[in-house]
């Protein structure tokens, strides 16, 4: 890696054809920590669930809006929001966003009534889907051009890490003193990184142009950047659709027990971070040979489609989890190209095109799972609606590959 740019407080610097000359990896390490957190939050209610339902005297199924709260929340508002990220500089959406979640958790670790932790969990949302876009546009915009892949698959690798060890962290906190301490610690955590982001990041910053929230929507004009952001909500369909049910598989065919499957969910974080770092690695070198990012996330989507098959119709317990760890190394590493490519591929719409990605990943997880449940767990419809979901992936990740190549 090459140094970060000079302590003196200056911006990357921007030659004339938009590439910043060094990477200032102190700055993104800002970024990486506050990706971590959000990480280690976006899980964390799952495994609290029963706790807060009980402590709250509602049912199990009436918590789970605290959920839908966020990722509506962060659904809806982050192309809206994008649009308008494109117009200021990074730092400005990036910290008020992070105020937006620490101020989001702190307000669920003090809520005494479902409403109130709905109404909490939805102002997180906001605040990662005022911040998220801005963070992967300036990952893409500061890193040196040789470098691009390495910066954003590290903010993808904090991000999976902050899952993998967010659920247990957050359920040994809320064991010894109370779940409302587990969103307390994430707000207390992230504060002083936002407070530093504030007065350390600096960058270019975008063009002037007008301000309006339906910006974001011009990207849908653009072919090269369509097809890729349909193919992540169509992967993400197959790869976390099909996921959702994955433990009831396991109970069923194999008899895992509670424990058990709980560590089904760690190697499902190992494997997704192992891709993320496996495509940093490869990415910036396959670009030096003339392979781009789009025909690296059709092969992703294909390996997905090979692994989840075998993990499906397996009747071999070991042979199922090494095919769900290679599912999650498939997913990880396409989730890591696709950040990529869309970070560079629109530079004056950097945060408009992730904001969307966000938006498709989010959607293509309530697609799969609304596709995939009326099916049998890992009958035969079930296995083909998760195959043509990764195969449509792979197939627009191809047009939009060869389109680029043309």
């Amino acid at each position: 890696m090459t140094g970060s740019s000079p302590a003196t407080g200056l911006a990357p610097r921007l030659p004339a054809g938009g590439e910043a000359a060094v990477t200032p990896w102190a700055r993104c390490a800002l970024l990486y920590l506050f990706l971590f957190l959000m990480g280690a939050e976006t899980f964390l209610v799952s495994p609290l669930l029963p706790t807060i339902a009980a402590d709250l005297r509602v049912g199990t199924g009436a918590a789970a809006q605290v959920v839908t709260a966020y990722v509506l929340t962060y659904a809806v508002a982050a192309p809206l929001l994008g649009g308008v990220s494109d117009r200021f500089p990074r730092r400005f959406f990036i910290t008020a966003g992070g105020a937006l979640f620490v101020g989001g958790n702190l307000l669920c670790a003090t809520a005494d009534s479902l409403t109130a932790l709905t109404a909490a969990r939805a102002l997180t949302g906001l605040g990662g889907a005022t911040a998220a876009p801005a963070m992967w546009a300036y990952l893409s915009e500061s890193a040196a051009g040789h470098q691009r892949g390495r910066a954003v698959a590290m903010g993808v690798s904090c991000y999976a890490l902050g899952q993998v060890l967010g659920v247990p962290l957050g359920g040994l906190l809320s064991d010894a003193a109370g779940w409302p301490w587990a969103f307390a610690a994430v707000g207390a955590g992230l504060a002083p990184v936002v407070l530093l982001i504030g007065w350390r990041l600096k960058g270019p910053r975008p063009p002037a142009a007008s301000v309006s929230l339906l910006a974001g929507f011009a990207v849908w004009r653009q072919r090269r950047l369509a097809l890729p952001l349909l193919s992540t909500g169509f992967l993400q369909a197959g790869r976390l659709g099909a996921y959702t049910f994955v433990g009831a598989l396991f109970a069923e065919r194999y008899h895992y027990d509670t424990a058990r499957l709980g560590l089904i969910g760690l190697l499902v974080g190992a494997g997704s971070l192992t891709g993320s770092v496996l495509l940093g690695q490869v990415s910036d070198r396959a670009r030096r040979r003339g392979i781009g990012e789009n025909a690296l996330s059709a092969g992703c989507a294909l390996v997905f489609v090979g692994a989840s098959v075998v993990a499906l119709v397996g009747t071999d317990a070991a042979v199922s989890l090494v095919a769900v760890f290679v599912w999650m190394v498939a997913g990880g590493a396409f989730y890591t190209s696709q950040q990529t490519y869309l970070g560079g591929a629109d530079p004056a719409r950097r945060a408009s095109v992730i904001s969307w990605n966000g938006t498709l990943d989010h959607l293509g997880v309530a697609l799969g799972t609304a596709l995939l449940g009326p099916w049998a767990v890992a009958g035969p419809g079930f296995v083909a609606v998760t195959a043509a979901l990764g195969l449509t992936a792979a197939a627009l990740s191809a047009v939009a590959a060869r389109g680029a190549a043309g």
